[in-house]
Order: structure tokens, then sequence, then C-alpha cells
């Protein structure tokens, strides 16, 4: 019994182990690949809007500023993003003023450290079949959409690249090209340590089972070429995988006995891992022989060594397990056994360093999701949790607060005389100068062109102080030249009283003392 319970948990368990550490890598690499993904479409978008029409890129002066425009969006959106070795844009070639000006490349040239601007490829200059060359201007042409090509050699800048791009078209006529290349051989060094058995092998394969990257396999080779027991893998990489799929598989390479998992990219890619079944059984038969030659020499030693044994090796094991289901089930606050020397201990640590990877991650989302992406200052969500607190607070008879209600005056003019961009740097400038004033509150936008300040402790007691630099500030600003940095807000103070029963209550009296002090303002206008 000792014999079948341990041989079946721990197989259950590994099987268990190796596919999820293959899921949370591949989760790692897919929130990069959303990323570039999500981050490509957003400037394909932006440049299309910022481009009244194909023909306005024969005009010369239009097109240095317009390309520079582009390439500023792109620098910041690229600056803070892992695996970039090179980002771009190329304009059609015979389409703009100057094909010398026609775009921009940027990339990680023999492994710097950051990304420098490289000549313009000249795209016409070669074949639309030399993919190493300019494969990443013609494919995302010719599918007339967005592609991931597969891994290639770029010879533009002597690296391995996976890219992502999409066409540009105005008005149906295509004018070019955008995207980010993700250096491949960063991809391997990171995937390359996530295995947990010295025997262990990670690797990249297509979806059709052509293999991408492996130790052992050449790459372009198929799966089939080494083993045919990998047909069955193949034949299910063709689909996603659901949770009551198989997901390990069992195969034969001259003649070793092996076990594979993998799980699927956004690119395209299927990530996985392998390792010799013998490797992963190991402490399984040492545990077996151990009890067998106890049992031979006296049975009750063996009774109580296996008891013992049994305790020590499975306890952590359905710990492990229990943390599995927890994680699956969106749980991330788990207890881990206490990591010791053994495999047990290495799955162990594995399991905490996924676990903390998960929460960092889940973290940043959580503070992107409270954030305004323009201003930098908390959101209307964000006041909506901050407001649950206010109202137990104010249930406990604990509160002491007021709400500041600023609306932005003059916003829609700014947009309308000055476009958005500049309506855009009005707000920042707004934003900055509130925040600058009530440096030890929070500040909310909830509104297109309003904003709330929370004020407690210090900028509760000075609040008449801080409304009085807030009055200096704006005077100050009327001196300055451009139309956008001469700020003006309208604003009201609600100020929370134990009659009040929500947030809410105080929120309306501070609307209203901002509504009478913006038509005040309209009056001495």
């Amino acid at each position: 019994m000792a014999y079948w319970y341990i041989s079946h948990f721990q197989t259950e368990d590994s099987d268990r182990i190796m596919s999820m550490t293959c899921r949370q890598e591949a989760d790692s690499l897919n929130r990069q690949f959303t990323g570039i993904h999500d981050a490509i479409n957003i400037y394909a978008d932006r440049s299309l809007k910022r481009l009244p029409s194909a023909d306005s890129l024969r005009d010369e002066a239009f097109l240095t500023a317009y390309v520079g425009e582009m390439e500023d969006f792109m620098s910041d959106i690229a600056r803070n993003m892992d695996y970039i070795g090179a980002y771009y844009m190329r304009l059609a070639p015979g389409i703009t003023a100057d094909d010398n000006k026609a775009g921009f490349y940027y990339s990680r040239r023999e492994n710097r450290k950051s990304l420098s601007k490289e000549p313009l490829p000249e795209v016409t200059r070669y074949d639309r079949f030399e993919l190493e060359s300019v494969g990443w201007f013609y494919q995302p042409k010719a599918a007339a959409m967005p592609v991931w090509l597969k891994p290639y050699h770029n010879k533009n800048v002597n690296a391995h690249m996976i890219s992502y791009v999409i066409p540009l078209y105005k008005n149906e006529k295509f004018i070019g090209v955008c995207g980010m290349d993700v250096d491949f051989d960063a991809i391997i060094d990171d995937i390359s340590g996530i295995n947990p058995y010295r025997t262990g092998a990670t690797a990249l394969f297509s979806g059709k089972g052509e293999v991408y990257y492996h130790p052992e396999f050449a790459p372009g080779t198929l799966l089939t070429d080494y083993s045919p027991d990998l047909q069955a893998v193949i034949d299910d990489m063709q689909f996603s995988i659901s949770e009551n799929q198989k997901t390990n598989y069992t195969y034969k390479v001259k003649g070793v006995e092996k076990k594979l998992s993998f799980s699927h990219l956004k690119n395209g890619m299927v990530l996985a891992l392998s390792a010799e079944t013998k490797e992963i059984n190991a402490p399984q038969r040492m545990l077996m022989r151990g009890i067998a030659l106890i049992m031979v020499t006296l049975a009750l030693l063996a009774v109580v060594i296996t008891y013992f044994i049994s305790r020590r090796i499975t306890r952590p094991l359905q710990v492990l397990t229990e943390a599995a289901d927890e994680i699956a089930a969106g749980n991330l606050d788990v207890t881990l056994p206490e990591p010791g020397n053994d495999e047990v201990g290495i799955l162990a640590r594995s399991f905490g360093i996924a676990v903390e990877r998960q929460r960092d991650f889940i973290a940043g989302i959580q503070n992107e999701a409270f954030k305004d992406p323009l201003t930098h200052v908390k959101n209307k969500a964000a006041y909506e949790v901050e407001k649950e607190r206010l109202a137990r607070d104010m249930r406990m008879g604990a509160a002491r607060y007021a709400l500041l209600m600023v609306d932005i005056n003059d916003l829609k003019k700014m947009n309308d005389s000055y476009g958005h961009e500049h309506g855009d740097l009005y707000l920042m400038n707004c934003s900055e100068a509130i925040c600058r004033i009530f440096r030890h509150s929070p500040v909310y936008r909830i509104g297109g062109d309003e904003f709330l300040v929370l004020l407690e402790n210090s900028d509760y007691n000075h609040r008449d102080e801080r409304i009085g630099e807030l009055v200096r500030c704006i005077k100050e600003n009327q001196i300055e030249k451009e139309a956008w940095k001469r700020i003006s807000f309208a604003w009201g103070l609600g100020i929370y009283q134990p009659s009040d029963e929500l947030p809410d209550d105080v929120f309306h009296r501070a609307d209203q003392a901002m509504y009478a002090h913006k038509r005040s303002m309209k009056v001495g206008r």
C-alpha cells in the first residue's frame, strides 16, 4: 500500500508541478507578448489618427514633424519594456517627400544594453522574399493584417528576433509598417533555467511541431523526426488546452523514456518542458529500496520508518498540491512547506518564486488600474475604494476629513483653440499644480476636467492656507505666454459633519460649492 500510495501520489504531483511550471513561465512570456501586442496596436492607431492623409507625407516639413512625434511616442512606449531588441516605423518607399526621413529604426545591436538609432533600412534594395532582411516589412504588407513573425535571424542588426508588425493603411492605401522585435536569445536565456530537473530541457516549437529552440534538437526539424511518440503532442498543439485535457506526455528518444508538458504562447509559439522519467521518479525509487531493505531486516522497524518517511515525504507534497489548487483558483496567499535540500525542497522553492512573481504582476496591474494614464494621479476607481474606507470611519465615529472638488476652467476652449495635444498639456499642468499644493493628500481625476482632493491630517488642518496657495498659483501663472500654462480652476470645499451618513453627502456639498464658485467666476468675467 505504501508503494502504491506514494507512487501514485508523487506521479500525479510531479506531472502537476511540471505542467504548472510550464504554465507559469508561459504566463510570464505571454504578459510580455501581450504588452508588445497592445503597445503596437495603440501606436498604430495613434499614428493613423495623427496623419490627415497619405498625401500629407509629401510635404517635407509635415513629414519631419510627423516622424519626430511618432519616434518620441514609440520611444516612450518601449522604454520600460523587457525583451525589446528593436522598434521601428517604416513608411513605404515612394509616398514621402524624402525616403531617407520615412521613419526610424532603433535596435540593441550586438548585445548592447540600450537601444540606439540605426540607419533606416532601404527595403527597395532587397527582394521581398529575403525574409531575413525585409520580411518584417513585406510579410505584414502581404497579409494586410498584424502578424507575429516566427523566429528568424535579422541581418539588419545581426540578431535573432521575433517580430510583431502592423501594416498601416490610410484611406485603404498602404503607407508603411510599425512594429517591435523581441530578442529571441533573451527569451532563450530566460527560459533555460526554469526546468526543475537536472535532465530537463526547455524548448520552443511552432504549433505544428517545428523546432524553434531545443538544447538537443536542430532548429527547423520536426518533433516526429526524433520520436514518433511525439505525434500525439503535435496533434494536441493544434488546439488550446483546457483544464481537463491531457497536459503531460510520455515518449522515448534513443531508448530513454521522458515526459513532456507544453503551454501555448500568445505569438503562436509553444513552450515545452521535458525531463527523463527516471529522474522524475528517482525519489520514489530511492524510498522504496529503503523500505524494502528495512522490512527484510526488521518488520517492526520497517513499519515505524515507513510511517515517518511517508509523513516526511507526502505531507510537503500534499501542501504543494493544496497550494497548486489554491493558486489555480486565484488565491496567492498560500502556505508552502519549509524548503529543504531535497527534490521536494527544490519544488517548494520553485513554487515560492512562481507565487511571488504572480503577486508582483497582480500588484502592478492593480496599481495601473487605479491610475489615470494622462495625469498619473489616482482615478475614479481608486476613489471608489477609498470611499469605502471613509464610510467605515464614519460608521465608527473616527472620520475627520474634507473633500475639495476642483474643476478645470476653459478645457474645451483650449482643445478647440490649440488642439487636444495642448489640451492634454493644460490638464497635466493643472494636475501638477494641484498635486504640488496638496502634496500630503491623494488627488483623484474623477472626470474629464474634474479632480477631487481628499484632505486629512495636515492638509485638513491647514485647508484654508492650501486653498490660498491655490489662488496665488492661479494668479502667478497668468503671466505665462503659452495659454496652456495659464492654469485656472473653480473649486468647492465640503467638510465632513457628524450628521453625514455617507461620503457622498460631503461630495455633493463640495460639488455644489464648486459650481457656485464657477458661476461667480463667469459673472466676474
